[in-house]
């Protein structure tokens, strides 16, 4: 049976859904699991005088296990989680965890040393959902203006732009500087007849700085446009762009946005 996500399981018909246990109630004749996919949550419950070789499987399990489940999602009134629950014929045990080293309040270094972990949380992948939506309807609408999508070096032979701090590293006999900017290639881009252009990318800045809002090595969405009368026809075109993007965001994920945040 091929995969479901938890978002198009149909209801009153078998399902395959893979993912982590969010948490697991192992009753004494009932077991209830809550499995939490990239796309959402199910509940799942096993009778177990039904399924003892279900209930075998499942012992001892702790949240963040990965499961495949596979059954029938049928609708109940009682269940708060959408209204739905699966009643799996077929448990798979892809991964047994151990207790976590790390809880919701884990301070910031505990949460690095495990980031793995600590992106499993849906207000990290909610982030980063959030970051690809953006990003790709910046891309949508430069694409609908006849924009080209370039990717320009990193590892340059000299300063690209003045004013700015570099990171110098080793290159092979000779040295070379982590790129701070891309407009070098961009205007490059424009006498080559482009038009108008745009890259998403890293873009490292060696400025020493001791405020938290300094970052060293952040991404950039960079455009450079030909043939428009003043600055004010790059505004225009940004101002769209981000009212396009939002616009896109809120659709998409206004309702979950307001919910976690």
């Amino acid at each position: 049976m091929k995969r479901t996500y938890v978002k198009d399981v149909k209801v009153g018909e078998e399902n395959k859904v893979q993912g982590f246990i969010e948490n697991i109630r192992d009753k004494k004749t009932m077991a209830f699991i809550v499995i939490r996919d990239i796309t959402g949550k199910l509940q799942v419950t096993i009778e177990k005088e039904k399924h003892p070789e279900i209930a075998e499987a499942i012992a001892g399990l702790l949240p963040h296990s990965v499961i495949t489940v596979e059954g029938p999602v049928l609708a109940n009134d009682f269940v708060k989680m959408g209204g739905i629950e699966m009643l799996p014929e077929r448990v798979t045990v892809e991964s047994r965890a151990e207790a976590l080293p790390l809880g919701p309040d884990a301070n910031i270094d505990t949460r690095l040393d495990y980031r793995w972990i600590d992106l499993r949380t849906e207000k990290n992948q909610l982030m980063f959902q959030m970051q690809t939506e953006m990003v790709n309807s910046f891309r949508e609408f430069a694409l609908s203006r006849n924009f080209i999508e370039i990717h320009t070096p990193k590892l340059i032979g000299a300063a690209s732009e003045s004013g700015s701090d570099v990171f110098e590293v080793q290159y092979f006999e000779g040295k070379a500087y982590l790129a701070q900017s891309p407009q070098f290639y961009k205007q490059m881009a424009m006498a080559s007849g482009f038009e108008g252009i745009f890259e998403v990318g890293p873009v490292f800045r060696a400025e020493k700085s001791y405020t938290n809002k300094h970052a060293t090595e952040f991404t950039g969405f960079d455009i450079e446009m030909s043939y428009i009368e003043s600055y004010e026809d790059v505004m225009k075109f940004e101002e769209e762009m981000l009212t396009y993007a939002l616009g896109k965001l809120k659709e998409k994920y206004g309702e979950r946005i307001k919910e976690t945040f």
